[in-house]
């Protein structure tokens, strides 16, 4: 069992807590600073949730019709070959 020895000031409970950026005198758990009213012009909330970007990959170029050909004609000779398995 966790212990969260401090407090908040918004709702009482004992949760990790973090020092309000707008009231100073407050400590607020993540709740309370996600559903603050005041959010939306706090410079730097206390409880800041960020999502880490992927990077786009890029999308591949398609095969030229001669590479397209040329796939075609080593597979079929590949299944072609003797001493494969025959069905």
């Amino acid at each position: 069992m966790t212990i969260y020895w401090e407090r908040c000031s918004v709702c009482g409970r004992y949760e990790s807590v973090r020092q309000c950026t707008l009231f100073k005198d407050l400590l607020v758990d993540i709740h309370c600073c996600i559903l603050c009213v005041k959010r939306s012009v706090c410079p730097s909330p206390a409880w800041k949730i960020t999502i880490p970007v992927k990077p786009v990959p890029q999308a591949r170029e398609g095969l030229s019709m001669e590479e397209k050909k040329r796939l075609i004609d080593e597979l079929t000779s590949l299944l072609e070959k003797p001493g494969g398995k025959k069905a």
